[in-house]
């Protein structure tokens, strides 16, 4: 059954695919022990956020409010103005081109703006997620093939627990899509479904 969707596909699994603003930041050296314990806990903490954003999204107006929800709306709707602020004070234009990007627990493919990093190059994949969130998901790769302005890395030294939730949030962005797409078919055409 086609649901109107396409399933993106990299490294032979299914990968997170969207416009976001990437940067690639080149290395001439290795990650130290305390560098790599630091990255490593800011992505856990930042894949957390966004699955469980992806996971329990604004809920839909027509839903049943529970006998809190009131409060609880009102104190995500602050959250996420003070979010909002941080992020445009820390970041104050320094927030990179947008461009399509596709990618999963092994590594990623993505449209390059700017200079071209060269075959075999390390560096840091620099992801921004959202807009409400200041910090990227910094995932170490190495540059293991170039078409024009299309790069593709290879992640290295990625945890499991990073590995995981990036394969989490990219089923759930899938999910979701695939949900929008449901929605969308017009009534005729799921009934001859």
């Amino acid at each position: 059954m086609n649901e109107g969707v396409d399933t993106v596909v990299l490294y032979n699994e299914l990968a997170y695919h969207d416009v976001l603003p990437v940067e690639w930041q080149a290395r001439n050296r290795p990650l130290t022990p305390f560098e790599q314990s630091n990255l490593e806990e800011a992505n856990l903490m930042l894949l957390q956020a966004c699955a469980a954003v992806e996971e329990h999204p604004i809920r839909d107006q027509g839903e049943e409010p529970g006998p809190l929800a009131g409060e609880i709306a009102r104190l995500d709707f602050k959250l996420n103005l003070v979010l909002q602020l941080l992020s445009k004070l820390v970041l104050k234009d320094r927030m990179p081109p947008s461009t399509t990007i596709q990618f999963n627990a092994h590594g990623a493919s993505w449209t390059v703006i700017g200079p071209v990093p060269e075959i075999g190059s390390h560096g840091l994949l620099r992801v921004h997620l959202r807009g409400s969130l200041p910090q990227p998901l910094d995932l170490p790769g190495v540059v293991s093939a170039v078409e024009g302005a299309q790069v593709r890395v290879r992640f290295e030294e990625l945890s499991d627990a990073v590995g995981e939730l990036i394969q989490r949030l990219a089923f759930l962005r899938h999910r979701r899509d695939v949900a929008d797409a449901r929605k969308a078919r017009p009534p005729a055409e799921e009934s001859q479904a």
